[in-house]
């Protein structure tokens, strides 16, 4: 039988990885030499909306739409965003481990 994932652990992580992805977005942006502005203009955001993104403050829910359209102001492709986000958390907590413990 499959343990059940902690709600309290997912919250976790996805709050870590909302931070990441704002710590990515300025690793991608500043490598690129671009401002928040230019980035924003790029990808039809709001600055506010980017500054929120990068310090993870965003309040409401973003849509894949909206980050591929960030990627693609950076310059990137989606996938290296999340590749990038991904290599900073390592794997979620419910998969740690896994394969280590006998299902009996």
């Amino acid at each position: 039988m499959k343990k059940q994932t902690d709600a309290a652990a997912l919250e976790q992580y996805r709050k870590e990885h909302d931070r990441c992805l704002g710590i990515a977005t300025i690793e991608f942006r500043t490598e690129k030499g671009l401002s928040q502005s230019e980035v924003a203009k790029r990808a039809l955001v709001s600055v506010l909306w980017i500054q929120r993104l990068e310090t993870n403050e965003l309040h409401t829910d973003y849509t894949i739409r909206r980050l591929d359209q960030v990627a693609g102001a950076l310059g990137i492709e989606l996938y290296d965003l999340y590749k990038r986000v991904s290599e900073m958390m390592g794997p979620p907590p419910w998969l740690k481990g896994e394969g280590t413990q006998n299902d009996e």
